[in-house]
């Protein structure tokens, strides 16, 4: 089988997909990438290869249709048996371009349908209507949480009945993510911010925009600092938030406590120093990685009901969960955690069980691969 990954940037494809390009290859199958950005020079070192079709994270129509022909114009020069795409943008003229230039096979993995339970009610419709004028394009669905798969199902977003497919999820390297205490990382970085590396660090790690609960961090932090001066909070990522963050910081007077870190090459380090690990979302999850990675280093969450991050965890078991958008309620969960070691060992312990039970990454790749398969080629007559 001859297949082409589709993404609005090259580097959700460098950090998540790699490993299942590469079992694609060693199974026998030719993989190719239209995709934009940096981490394209790095997945044609890995002998992939990659054409560009110059699209921005944006959505102006213009550029879309732009987008869409260049992608039609490769495929109709390399055709394929199957396409896939990925993001959101991505997902969308990625599926129309590969239509338009008559692959016979479309398939979207969805990180997260663009619609979800947090949204307005006119905005889920907006979103949830694009999603389901994409089914003509779409032949095979790749989900990571039930409320997608079941939303995909009842509402038919494949064109064909058995066109959706549930996956665990992309998996977590073990051996990479490990527990322990780490006391020289820890030390090395109460150094670097000036914190005392015997109190509680609390870490949370994602894309600075609204949507992924940041400032709900923040103003949790700045609640429990007003109870607690032994818990350092840290902030990494970086996005279009970063400044706005630093000046609520600023102007709650914690900056002693929590530190806004910006994008970070040691996020494996952060993670493994942290004693507990948050993620507020209430975006388009598919299944937060971040949460994964955490379990993986033995940590205890504190996340969201909310679609993705509930899946990737048990509550009171591996994780302690909290209404979206609700920063008080936040806190209190991060209080109890704070409060009580014994409490973060054994969802720590619990945690680093699941991921090794449901989520390590060979596994999770071999699935994600044989799917693909099972989608994407003919049964034998």
């Amino acid at each position: 089988m001859k297949i082409m990954y589709i993404s609005r940037t090259a580097e959700t494809l460098w950090w998540l997909l790699t490993p299942t390009m590469k079992e694609l290859k060693r199974r026998g199958h030719e993989v190719l990438v239209c995709t934009e950005g940096p981490e394209a020079e790095k997945l044609r070192g890995l002998g992939f290869e990659v054409f560009t079709h110059g699209m921005k994270r944006s959505i102006n129509p213009l550029m879309a249709l732009r987008t869409i022909w260049r992608i039609r114009r490769t495929l109709r020069a390399r055709p394929v048996d199957a396409a896939v795409c990925y993001n959101k943008l991505g997902g969308v003229v990625g599926r129309v371009g590969a239509r338009l230039a008559g692959t016979p096979r479309v398939g979207y993995f969805a990180q997260g349908l663009a619609c979800g339970p947090a949204q307005g009610a006119i905005d889920f419709q907006l979103r949830f209507q694009v999603e389901r004028l994409m089914a003509p394009f779409t032949d095979a669905m790749f989900l990571f949480n039930d409320y997608d798969e079941q939303l995909s199902r009842k509402t038919l977003m494949a064109n064909r009945p058995n066109g959706v497919f549930r996956l665990r999820g992309m998996g977590v390297d073990l051996t990479r993510f490990t527990p322990g205490t780490y006391a020289d990382i820890r030390t090395r970085l109460g150094q670097e911010l000036g914190v005392d590396p015997t109190h509680t660090f609390v870490l949370c790690a994602a894309r600075l925009i609204a949507d992924k609960g940041v400032l709900d961090f923040v103003e949790a932090a700045r609640q429990v600092c007003s109870k607690r001066r032994d818990a350092v909070f840290l902030l990494a990522g970086r996005g279009p938030l970063l400044e706005k963050v630093r000046q609520q910081v600023d102007a709650a007077g914690v900056g002693a406590q929590v530190k806004v870190l910006g994008w970070r090459n040691d996020m494996n380090d952060l993670m493994k120093a942290s004693d507990v690990f948050v993620l507020p979302s209430y975006y388009m999850e598919g299944l937060p990685v971040s949460i994964l990675e955490a379990m993986a280093c033995g940590k205890p969450v504190v996340t969201t009901h909310h679609k993705g991050c509930e899946d990737a965890v048990v509550d009171g078991v591996t994780a302690l969960l909290v209404p979206v958008k609700q920063p008080a309620q936040l806190a209190e969960k991060l209080l109890t955690l704070i409060s009580d070691p014994a409490m973060r060992e054994r969802m720590g312990v619990a945690g680093r069980r699941r991921a090794e039970e449901r989520y390590e990454i060979s596994d999770c790749t071999r699935e994600v691969v044989e799917m693909m398969e099972r989608a994407f080629i003919p049964p034998q007559s």
